[in-house]
């Protein structure tokens, strides 16, 4: 994600405590990064038959562990070169997070003008997860997160073969990108499925707003189409969070959300709270309301997270999340949809965070 510039304390310290990542310079412009994030978590009615509870260590409670070695060279007359590769992994057991790809967070290079924006290229993040998860929407995987409803995955979602366009800031606050992807399904012969993105946003001191329009074409044919929209306002110190999303998918095979045999439409509202109880502690609460207009399926997630930074370095974290389902939804925290809908969740996990 992205970092805004803050103009307050407040700000300042709200960032430090939610999306703060240490890099160190190893050689001039070459730069190393890390993530730990890990844990214990424990959640009720998993399975097939929502009978079961499950609790062991746990990755990724805000976000996926990751070893980031990026870089930048200045060309001169306001041109530089960059570059940024991340490998995601499982601290728990020492695998890649995503088996397949060894740079599975990020894997760019791009060109960056300071009057005329950047280009880059490679494996890329949509401009929803750059500039409304974490400012708008909470992240996670384990923790309750929009992106986890079966409808939504692409709100924070990555892409190979991509080329991405990002403005420089104007007028007062205003930036702007567009970013296009093809061949999402290698294992596909003559594949045709493709991605359009484009997004704007706005950051001037306390307020923050976005909007992205995202447009994947399936495989197979069809098209799913997300619109995201987002903001926030800080007054020390709380800051108010809104968001909304909705979709419309056709019959295919999409490398974001899976196969759909039929039309399926649906939307999701977030409104979230975050207090800074002291420059160290943050406490958020987060309630999601998600409805499948096709089907009549609704689901309600309500979270609370409690952040302490008892080093620049060390967070310590405990996430807890419960979901209620309508009696046909099947929705879920975490694991496999059950068989019958109707079922409630509830997961907690406590774990640390460690940047570097």
């Amino acid at each position: 994600m992205k970092k805004i510039a803050q103009t307050t304390m407040g700000l300042a310290l709200l960032a430090a405590q939610t999306t703060a990542m240490a890099e160190t310079e190893i050689y001039k412009g070459l730069f190393v990064s890390g993530v730990i994030d890990a844990g214990y978590a424990q959640t009720t009615h998993t399975g097939k038959n929502a009978d079961a509870t499950n609790s062991g260590a746990v990755n990724s409670i805000l976000g996926v562990s990751n070893l980031g070695l990026r870089g930048e060279k200045d060309f001169g007359d306001g041109l530089t070169g960059f570059f940024n590769l991340q490998v995601g992994f499982l601290p728990t057991t020492g695998k890649l997070s995503d088996p397949d790809t060894v740079f599975s967070r990020n894997a760019y290079v791009g060109l960056r003008h300071e009057q005329l924006g950047s280009v880059s290229f490679g494996r890329q993040w949509v401009f929803n997860d750059d500039w409304l998860v974490g400012s708008v929407f909470k992240g996670g995987y384990n923790s309750g997160t929009v992106f986890k409803f079966s409808e939504f995955d692409a709100i924070s979602d990555i892409y190979s073969n991509s080329v991405k366009y990002v403005s420089p800031v104007f007028g007062r606050g205003f930036q702007a990108g567009v970013m296009y992807a093809d061949k999402l399904d290698d294992s596909a012969p003559d594949d045709a499925s493709s991605l359009s993105n484009i997004g704007t946003k706005y950051a001037n001191g306390p307020v923050f707003l976005a909007a992205t329009l995202l447009r994947e074409k399936g495989s197979t044919g069809g098209s799913y189409q997300l619109m995201t929209l987002g903001g926030s306002y800080r007054f020390d110190p709380v800051k108010l969070r809104l968001g909304f999303a909705t979709n419309d998918i056709e019959p295919g095979v999409y490398r974001s959300i899976g196969t759909y045999a039929s039309d399926s439409k649906a939307h999701v509202s977030s409104l979230g709270i975050d207090y800074s109880i002291t420059s160290k502690l943050l406490l958020s609460y987060d309630n999601l309301v998600r409805k499948n207009t096709t089907t009549d399926q609704r689901a309600t997630v309500n979270r609370l997270l409690a952040v302490y930074d008892w080093r620049p370095e060390v967070s310590f974290l405990v996430n807890l999340a419960w979901i209620n389902n309508s009696a046909n939804s099947t929705q879920t925290l975490v694991g496999d949809a059950p068989v019958t809908g109707g079922h409630s969740q509830r997961s907690i996990a406590t774990g640390v965070r460690v940047t570097f």
